[in-house]
This record gives C-alpha cells, sequence and structure tokens, in this order.
C-alpha cells in the first residue's frame, strides 16, 4: 500500500514540537519513532507496488465499469425500466442510471405489419364462422328441424329402454311436438326390387333389383311404429309384405316384428332377415334351438310417405335409439333387451 503522508506529516510536526529545551525525553521521542515505524511498515514492497502498477494499467486499456447493482426501476403499460449502480475499477467512481429500459411492450403503435396480420387472421375465422352458421341452416332445413336449434342433436337425444316386456321411449317429446315421426331401422343387408318412374321416363335401362345397402336400412314405413300411451312404441301387426298402408292395429309384442316361418326343405323354423333367411336351429345340433339377437333402432324425421323418397338415417333429426329383439332358444320363445 501507499504511504499515509498525511499520518506521516503529522508525527513530523509533532516531533518539531520536542526541540525545545529540556522538552525532549527518550521516552517521548521512542514513542514518535515508533510510531513513525508502524506508519513506514504499512508501506507496500516494491513487488506489490509492481503487481498494482500492473493492474492499473490493465484496467486502463480494458473496460473498467463493473456493475455493483441492479434494480427494478419505474414501469408503465408501455416499458419495464431499470436502476443500475455502475463503478468505475481505474478511479472507484460510482455512478446509476435511473432509466435504463429492459423491456419495450407491444403498444399497437409499434405492431405495425403483426396488428395488420392479425386483423387479417380475425376476419378470415369470422367469415368462415359466418359460413359454417350458414351451411348449418341449410342442413337442418333439408332434415325439416325447427328453427333456431344449432346442432342435430340440441334436443333430440332419445333412447328405448325395456320395462316389464314393453319398449319405453324416452327424449321424444319435443320432437313430437314438433311434428317429426318414428322411423324403424334394422341392420342388415337389403335389396329392393327397382322400380323408378322417374328414371325410367328419363331414359334409364330398367332393372328388377336395386343396389345392395348393407347398415340401417328401414324397416317398414312411415306407418311401422305408433307410440301408445305411457310413450309405449307398437308396431303394425301387417304381413311385412303389406307395410306401405294406414294400419288400425298395433301391438307392444316383440313377436311383431318377427314373423316366424318354416323352411320347406326340412321344416326348420326360421325368420325372414333382409336378404337373409336366419334359421333357429343350431348349425351342429339340429334338434337344438340357439340364441338369436336382431338388432333394431328408432329415429325420428320428417313424415314422408311411402314411395316418394328412400328414407335413410340421414334423414334423421335425431340420434338412434338400439335395442334388440332376442330369441330364447330354452322357452323359444322371443323377447325385447339391449
Amino acid at each position: 500500500m501507499a504511504i499515509d503522508t498525511k499520518s506521516l506529516t503529522q508525527i513530523i510536526t509533532e516531533f518539531r514540537k520536542l526541540q525545545t529545551k529540556d522538552s525532549i525525553t527518550p521516552e517521548s521521542l521512542g514513542y514518535i519513532l515508533q510510531r513513525i515505524a508502524d506508519l513506514l511498515a504499512t508501506a507496500g514492497t516494491s513487488e506489490t507496488q509492481q503487481i498494482l502498477g500492473n493492474w492499473y494499467t490493465a484496467l486502463s486499456k480494458a473496460d473498467h465499469i463493473a456493475v455493483c447493482k441492479l434494480q427494478q426501476g419505474s414501469a408503465d403499460r408501455n416499458f419495464v425500466r431499470l436502476s443500475n449502480t455502475f463503478i468505475d475499477l481505474l478511479t472507484g467512481q460510482q455512478m446509476t442510471n435511473e432509466n435504463a429500459t429492459i423491456i419495450n411492450m407491444a403498444t399497437t403503435e409499434r405492431a405495425g405489419v403483426m396488428k395488420a396480420q392479425q386483423v387479417v387472421d380475425l376476419n378470415n375465422a369470422r367469415r368462415a364462422v359466418a359460413d359454417i352458421e350458414k351451411l348449418l341452416d341449410v342442413i337442418q332445413a333439408k332434415l325439416g328441424m325447427t328453427e333456431g336449434s344449432k346442432g342435430l342433436y340440441n334436443t333430440a337425444q332419445i333412447q328405448v329402454s325395456v320395462e316389464n316386456g314393453k319398449l319405453r321411449l324416452y327424449g321424444a317429446q319435443q320432437l313430437i311436438t314438433d311434428g317429426y315421426v318414428p322411423y324403424l331401422f334394422r341392420l342388415t343387408r337389403k335389396r329392393n326390387p327397382w322400380d323408378d318412374k322417374v328414371a325410367l321416363e328419363a331414359g334409364a335401362t330398367p332393372k328388377k333389383y336395386g343396389d345392395k345397402r348393407k347398415g340401417w336400412n328401414l324397416f317398414g314405413t312411415v306407418y311401422m311404429v305408433k307410440i301408445a300411451s305411457g310413450n309405449i312404441l307398437t308396431f303394425n301387426t301387417k304381413p311385412h309384405y303389406d307395410l306401405c298402408t294406414v294400419c288400425d292395429s298395433y301391438s307392444d309384442a316383440p313377436e311383431t316384428l318377427v314373423k316366424q316361418f318354416n323352411r320347406n326343405k326340412d321344416n326348420a323354423p326360421c325368420i325372414g332377415w333382409g336378404r337373409s333367411v336366419v334359421c333357429l336351429l343350431d348349425p351342429k345340433n339340429a334338434q337344438k334351438h340357439r340364441l338369436v339377437r336382431l338388432r333394431f333402432a328408432l329415429g325420428f324425421a320428417k313424415k314422408i310417405l311411402p314411395g316418394r323418397s328412400l328414407i335413410t338415417t340421414a334423414n334423421l333429426v335425431s340420434s338412434l335409439a338400439e335395442f334388440s329383439v332376442i330369441y330364447n332358444p330354452s322357452k323359444k320363445s322371443w323377447h325385447f333387451g339391449k
């Protein structure tokens, strides 16, 4: 370290005051000399001075500013600022910067092209939603849905449950009020006779049968199902080949939906199922009957008279309420189930 010259000057001044007559004693002189020796001991050696000189030279040539304190300064909706305290390593001087901006907020004034692009994207999204709403309105109009019911199944979730051996319908009150009628479907393979008068008049080639269809096919017509008191489902009792006319007799028995007959070649009990014939006997044991499960489903659509249009599940304004007609081989009887 460098010698404290101020302290040394003070000691010398005190020593001079001791030069008067009878004022110098060995003790006072020794005390002053000891203080001078202690002060000289605090001074660095030449090696220390050389090291300090090297540091000074290096700092004077380099960036000798160091950060000694950081804290958040003022902030508003546009900026966040930082309060910085620096020290000059060469001179030891401290400096403070109170308004150092570290975050520039994305204000609308500086958003520029990005803001404009966001507006374009938002307008495109709004137009797309408007187009979808128009498309939904068109679909609802084609399906005959009530006005203002957005979505196909807002009030059209129906289901069928088996209660005391009968089928009870739930969730169709609003549909019935709006004038929709129930249709019955079977999960079958089907190929109806082809008699398209409109196509024939247009010059189409006559053919005996239409295209094959596999899936939920209409069973009967608009006259097939009637909802009785207590929302109990009843079915047209006419023969299956004569379901296109108004019926005065309906039944809630499962046998109404399956017309059993005996096959000619072996007198085996069978039922018709679309294009297929289902035998009730076990294929491995002709003396034993087998379990048979036939899948049906109910759905609502606007009233379409027989022969006017092909009715499929695409016409429905409700969900499909599925149920089964099951053959019990031990009792040789039919019952409803899920």
